[in-house]
């Protein structure tokens, strides 16, 4: 798989999805750049890139701070030269009802998704602008900008708005030759959906999961790092501007639910664990 000169950023790369996607454009024989919350976080990401010959720039940004966000891409382009490829990653998700929806989690979860995304590709995008290097951005919608999951309203809400931002980005930055996609992860194996999946409730879950995924398993970090891989490449030269699902074909009958309630029961709304 080709890809083009010029150096890779991931955010959330300390992260089972972000880091399988970091480690592999350094394979590719990119250079890396590597976002998260703290950089303690990152030491594991950093040391595989590092494993396969490419330099690292590892760096603590804060993305719902948008003057954090510049500072860090500007830090970046210093490190390690021009970014022609973005995989903006992370992500903040938490179950809720939207009735019980503590405000302070919904603002985490607008700041965070779609807030610190925007920042994160807009000064990414600005950077490819001024470099006149074209460029691919990638942005991890989740599954949920499409198919909505019970209690899980303020995350699927700004995973949505996301899927419209990749199209917008994708129309107004087609003359300075930069794509953006975005990708649509069903339920994969991860740090966050560990716990999910564990115990009785999570084997409960993990079941009913499996058993409405037709290709028989949830997905890996692996198989998303190819697809952002894949779109980040000369391979992908003809493609913009569109959301693609990787779930296993999870959304064929719809996204398979965490949760249920009875709609036969007036007024009360009982949440159980899907079976």
């Amino acid at each position: 798989m080709s890809a083009p000169q010029g150096a890779a950023l991931v955010t959330g790369a300390a992260g089972d999805i972000g880091q399988a996607t970091a480690v592999g454009f350094a394979r590719q024989g990119r250079d890396v750049v590597v976002f998260d919350r703290k950089v303690e976080l990152l030491a594991e990401t950093v040391r595989l890139c590092e494993a396969e010959g490419v330099r690292v720039h590892a760096a603590a940004v804060d993305q719902t701070d948008s003057d954090a966000v510049l500072e860090g891409v500007a830090a970046a382009i210093a490190a390690v030269g021009p970014v022609t490829a973005l995989f903006a990653n992370a992500g903040y998700g938490k179950f809720s009802g939207l009735l019980e929806q503590p405000l302070k989690e919904w603002h985490r979860h607008v700041d965070v998704n779609f807030n610190g995304t925007f920042f994160v590709c807009q000064a990414v995008a600005q950077a490819m602008v001024d470099a006149r290097s074209g460029g691919s951005i990638v942005i991890n919608a989740s599954s949920g900008a499409s198919q909505y999951s019970d209690l899980l309203g303020a995350y699927c809400a700004t995973k949505a708005g996301l899927k419209m931002l990749a199209t917008g980005l994708a129309s107004e930055l087609g003359n300075h030759r930069i794509r953006v996609n975005c990708v649509e992860p069903g339920v994969i194996e991860t740090g966050m959906t560990g716990p999910m999946l564990a115990g009785e409730n999570g084997q409960a879950h993990r079941d009913i999961l499996v058993s409405d995924t037709p290709v028989g398993r949830l997905g890996l970090p692996e198989d998303v790092a190819e697809l952002v891989l894949f779109l980040s490449s000369d391979h992908a030269a003809f493609i913009t501007g569109v959301a693609v699902p990787i779930d296993g074909g999870q959304t064929i009958h719809g996204h398979p639910r965490w949760y249920r309630t009875d709609y036969r029961v007036d007024h009360v709304a009982e949440w159980e664990v899907t079976r």
